[in-house]
């Protein structure tokens, strides 16, 4: 008994260091031919956080009817920037597994969302 205890260990032992060799191993820096350029990432994002918003402040009570929703919101700013999905999530994983690009994309994403909420709260004149 004691013997197959050990050999799952070993094996759990051979299986967590093959993991963490993959998981460490350098990440793919090159990029896609079609990757989006920054600004444009920024814009594209931009308005799929303002369509998770429009989306959440629905309050519609399933889960489903608030997909269904943000998947056409989706399609429609994928339209508007005549890009499509496999675009999109190529470009997405690049700037995701790149933390200084996409923290610069995110400063400016926040950058433009502050702006529109400042212009929101700003009292109408009449």
């Amino acid at each position: 008994m004691l013997r197959h205890v050990f050999n799952s260990g070993l094996s759990l032992s051979v299986l967590l260091g093959a993991w963490l060799m993959q998981a460490c191993s350098a990440v793919d820096d090159t990029k896609p031919d079609n990757l989006l350029p920054e600004e444009t990432m920024v814009s594209i994002l931009t308005d799929i956080h303002l369509a998770e918003a429009r989306v959440g402040q629905m309050g519609l009570r399933s889960v489903d009817s608030s997909n269904i929703v943000y998947n056409r919101l989706e399609k429609q700013i994928f339209k508007k920037y005549k890009l499509d999905t496999a675009r999109y999530n190529a470009s997405y994983r690049y700037y995701s597994t790149h933390p200084r690009e996409m923290e610069a994309v995110y400063k400016e994403i926040t950058g433009r969302l502050q702006k529109k909420l400042d212009v929101a709260k700003k009292p109408t004149k009449l």
